[in-house]
């Protein structure tokens, strides 16, 4: 799995293991409008996690996976998928 020029790259089995902790659901990438939405949220400094932390990374070392319902996100930085409930992305409207 790494990033490149602002799309992820990940082998199709290791995409299949990656289920959201909460749901069980699988995770897919995110889509490209959704993660526009998210990376102009991160600009502009009103994008937190669900602990009510900021998302402080840099807008280009961050991907972003979702559930299958499409209720859950999770941030990839640096390559590293963090899947943790208190680091899953507040919800947004899309």
């Amino acid at each position: 799995m790494f990033l490149h020029q602002s799309k992820l790259f990940m082998s199709g089995n290791l995409l299949s293991l990656l289920v959201c902790p909460i749901t069980k659901q699988h995770l897919l990438p995110l889509g490209a409008d959704k993660t526009r939405v998210l990376k102009k949220a991160m600009s502009d400094g009103v994008l937190h996690y669900a602990d009510g932390t900021p998302v402080k990374e840099k807008p280009d070392e961050i991907q972003f996976l979702i559930t299958q319902n499409q209720h859950h996100i999770y941030c990839i930085i640096n390559s590293v998928p963090v899947l943790l409930e208190s680091r899953q992305i507040a919800p947004l409207e899309f």
